[in-house]
């Protein structure tokens, strides 16, 4: 989440920093309130699957931005939490916060999206 790599001796250390433990948890978190199935995904090995790409509009991803800049990397859902989807890798991908915002809880539609302000 904050770019990171780190190395440890202990199992139970699975995220590099307190934010990133907090962030963990609050996308379990909102998960649990709906009843979804919830494993853990590690936000880094999403992203390089994705070899740092938005799978909604196909264009590179800036590594060290945060949100709220509309580049900074996002854990989409593919099928939303909203709509009974589960949090899980094979149900994430990496989206820019700005398109994950455009999808909100709804299908992504490639046609007649709004021009990113970075374009």
């Amino acid at each position: 989440m904050c770019s990171t790599w780190f190395v440890t001796d202990n199992p139970r250390d699975q995220n590099c920093s307190r934010r990133c433990g907090r962030r963990a948890a609050k996308d379990r978190r909102r998960a649990l309130e709906r009843d979804a199935f919830v494993e853990h995904v590690s936000r880094p090995e999403v992203y390089e699957r994705d070899q740092w790409t938005c799978q909604l509009c196909g264009e590179a991803v800036l590594r060290y931005e945060v949100v709220p800049h509309p580049q900074a990397p996002t854990l989409d859902h593919i099928v939303a939490l909203a709509q009974g989807g589960t949090h899980e890798s094979a149900n994430v991908q990496l989206a820019h916060f700005y398109c994950n915002t455009i999808k909100n809880d709804g299908e992504w539609q490639v046609t007649g999206r709004p021009p990113a302000p970075w374009e």
